[in-house]
C-alpha cells in the first residue's frame, strides 16, 4: 500500500529537486557565444526565456 505512494513522491521530489538545481546552473561561456550568433525571430517558443 505505502510502496507506490513512496515511490511516486520520490519522483515528484527528484522532478522539482532537478529542476531547481537546472535553474541555479549558470550556462557555460561556449554556448553563450552560441546563443548571441542564433535569431529569435525563427524561434516560436513562448516559454523562452532569451526573448526580447
Amino acid at each position: 500500500m505505502w510502496i507506490p505512494i513512496v515511490v511516486i513522491g520520490g519522483l515528484v521530489l527528484v522532478y522539482i529537486g532537478t529542476y531547481y538545481l537546472n535553474k541555479k546552473t549558470p550556462i557555460p561561456d561556449e554556448c553563450k557565444d552560441v546563443v548571441d550568433e542564433a535569431t529569435c525571430t525563427a524561434c516560436h517558443n513562448f516559454t523562452c526565456s532569451y526573448k526580447k
